[in-house]
């Protein structure tokens, strides 16, 4: 999958939308690196690419900008912290690397 292809499924999720096609472009090459240090097996790389990506975009953009809600009442307002807002991308990620084999605890003997 190219870059591009990444970028746009990343822009076409509602959380991502409002985000600077440069700045998609500059987590999916950070994504890109960081991934190389695991064995993903091809199938999934692409996939790895994009939560990685996600992630990096919550990160530097989304925890700062959109964490907490401001809310009316009838006696004034309050602002409360967001739960819509989680990193569910590093959730998922690290979903894959149990799928990949990381994270398993084994004792192994040479």
């Amino acid at each position: 999958m190219t870059d591009d292809a990444i970028s746009k499924l990343i822009i076409g999720l509602p959380k991502y939308t409002k985000i600077d096609v440069v700045q998609v472009a500059s987590a999916i090459a950070d994504a890109k690196e960081s991934i190389k240090g695991y064995q993903i097996k091809d199938g999934s790389v692409d996939r790895a690419i994009r939560l990685y990506a996600c992630h990096l975009l919550f990160v530097r953009i989304l925890k700062h900008k959109e964490r907490f809600q401001t809310v009316k009442a009838e006696d004034g307002t309050y602002t409360k912290f967001d739960k819509a807002m989680d990193d569910d991308a590093w959730d998922e990620f690290q979903d894959l690397l149990n799928e990949q084999g990381y994270g398993e605890v084994g004792v192994q003997f040479l």
